[in-house]
C-alpha cells in the first residue's frame, strides 16, 4: 500500500472514530438523565511506517495494530494484532496483566502464523509451534517519571541455535518528560541480557534498542484526544536505525 492510501485510512479511521467517540463516550447519560458506569472494555487502533519492537525489526512495510481489551480492579485481559500492508509479516498476541500502584506484571502469549511455516496451525502447541510465551514485570514510580521493565519468553517457539528453550530476555530502563499540555518526549535504553533473538545468538549481553521519542496529543472538541509520534530508534549490536511514525486512536 503506497502511502497516499495509508494516509487517506488514516484519515477515514480518525474521522469514523472521532464521530463515534462524540456518540459512546465512556461515561454518558440514559434518557433518564442517570449516569451510567464507565466501561471497562477498550479499543484502538495505531497505525505505523514500521514495525519496530524493542530494537527488532518486524516486516516490510507500514503496519496496523487493531486492539481490544478487557479491565476490572487492576486486572486486563486484552488482544492486539499486528499485519504489515504487504504481508510480511502478521502477529496476533494474548495478554493477561495485573496493575497495582505502578507495578504491573503480565504475561503474553505472542502467535506468529508465518513463523515456522504453513503447518504451524494456532491450536499446535509442539515443537513446530507458532507461540511464544512470555513474562513480563515492570515498575514505574508514580511521582518521578522512570520505568524499568524485565522479560523473559519462557516457553514455545523461543528456541536456540540447538533446538532448546532460549530463554531470551531483556530489560529496559526510560523516562519521559511532558511539557506543553500536549507534548511528551521520552528515553529507552533496553538490552538482551542472554545469547537470544533479540542479537542473532551471537553474543551475551548486549544494547539492542535506544530509542527517542517526541509525542503530541491532537485534541478535539468531543475530548477526544489523537496521539502522533516519532520514534528514532538505534540497534547498536545490528547496527540498524530506524525513524517511526505512529498514530493511535482509542476509545
Amino acid at each position: 500500500m503506497d502511502m497516499k492510501k495509508l494516509f487517506l485510512l488514516l484519515l477515514v479511521t480518525t474521522f469514523t472514530t472521532s464521530m463515534l467517540a462524540q456518540d459512546i463516550s465512556n461515561v454518558e447519560k440514559n434518557g433518564y438523565g442517570t449516569e451510567l458506569k464507565e466501561s471497562k472494555f477498550g479499543l484502538g487502533l495505531e497505525l505505523s511506517t514500521k514495525y519496530i519492537w524493542r530494537g527488532q525489526e518486524y516486516g516490510t512495510s507500514p503496519t496496523m495494530f487493531p486492539s481490544l481489551s478487557y479491565s476490572n480492579k487492576g486486572f486486563t485481559i486484552g488482544a492486539i494484532g499486528a499485519y504489515n500492508f504487504n504481508d510480511t509479516h502478521q502477529e496476533l498476541d494474548l495478554y493477561l496483566s495485573y496493575a497495582f500502584k505502578g507495578l504491573s506484571i503480565s504475561v503474553t502469549d505472542y502467535y506468529y502464523p508465518t513463523a515456522v511455516g504453513a503447518n504451524d496451525s494456532y491450536f499446535t502447541f509442539n515443537k513446530n509451534t507458532g507461540h511464544m510465551l512470555e513474562g513480563t514485570i515492570s515498575y514505574e514510580h508514580e511521582k518521578v517519571p522512570v520505568w524499568v521493565l524485565a522479560s523473559t519468553f519462557f516457553a514455545g517457539a523461543d528456541k536456540n541455535l540447538e533446538g532448546q528453550q532460549a530463554w531470551s530476555s531483556y530489560a529496559e530502563v526510560g523516562t519521559h518528560y511532558d511539557f506543553l499540555k500536549n507534548n511528551s518526549i521520552s528515553v529507552a535504553v533496553g538490552a538482551a541480557l542472554n545469547e537470544s533473538f533479540y542479537n542473532n545468538f551471537e553474543t551475551g549481553f548486549s544494547i539492542v534498542n535506544i530509542a527517542f521519542k517526541y509525542t503530541y496529543n491532537i485534541e478535539f472538541n468531543s475530548g477526544w484526544v489523537l496521539p502522533l509520534s516519532t520514534s528514532y530508534v538505534i540497534n547498536p549490536q545490528k547496527e540498524k536505525g530506524y525513524l517511526n511514525v505512529s498514530a493511535a486512536i482509542s476509545f
